[in-house]
């Protein structure tokens, strides 16, 4: 199995990370998915693209049957969040080119995001830092891949498209050991809601889950 870590986060926050790397084949064999995933499984050209689908499925999978839930597939609400098709939890899943995370919550809703650490945030630090945050950041990769992570992961716990990383997403500074942090999402005159950040590691792969 290529589980790579499984732990409890706030109490009842589940995560999972797995590898990519089993077949399709293997994959499919054990995959319970909807009529209505297969339609979109469909849609989908790429194999790379498709491995990482149904890495991210079958990693859900695991991860629900682990604490005693039913699997019974997942299906995506207009804005394209995912919900387990008997609303059991709240989930959100990420993929990547090496691994998929997967994370569950009884009753919150939540989203995870993990990138590698890349030149290319530098690039595009001023599109989705504040300025605070850019003074923070300074530049520095590990930094800036966990600003993005922690936003996206915000971004999907809030589930619509409305929100700027840069203007409605903000997260407080953190040192470089902090594995819990604090964000917020700000927008349309409504109260600012604060939020728990968890970072983590998986080799130069950073990974946030926002509760």
């Amino acid at each position: 199995m290529p589980l790579v870590r499984q732990w409890t986060v706030f109490d009842d926050c589940e995560i999972l990370v797995w590898q990519i790397g089993e077949s399709p084949e293997k994959l499919l064999k054990e995959l319970i998915v909807t009529a209505e995933e297969w339609e979109e499984f469909k849609t989908i050209s790429h194999p790379q693209k498709q491995l990482e689908w149904l890495t991210g499925r079958r990693a859900m999978q695991v991860l629900v049957e682990s604490t005693g839930g039913c699997y019974k597939g997942m299906l995506k609400d207009e804005y394209g969040k995912p919900h387990l098709k008997h609303r059991i939890a709240e989930v959100s899943l990420t993929h990547t080119l090496r691994y998929v995370g997967v994370t569950l919550h009884p009753v919150k809703s939540l989203g995870i995001d993990m990138e590698r650490m890349a030149d290319k945030l530098a690039r595009v630090a001023p599109k989705f830092l504040s300025e605070e945050e850019k003074e923070h950041a300074q530049m520095e990769l590990s930094k800036l891949v966990t600003y993005w992570c922690a936003k996206e992961a915000l971004y999907k716990l809030h589930g619509t498209r409305q929100l700027s990383f840069k203007d409605h997403i903000a997260v407080e500074a953190f040192q470089d050991t902090d594995a819990y942090v604090q964000g917020s999402i700000g927008f349309n005159d409504l109260p600012r809601q604060f939020h728990q950040l968890h970072r983590f590691w998986v080799e130069d792969f950073c990974g946030v889950v926002a509760v």
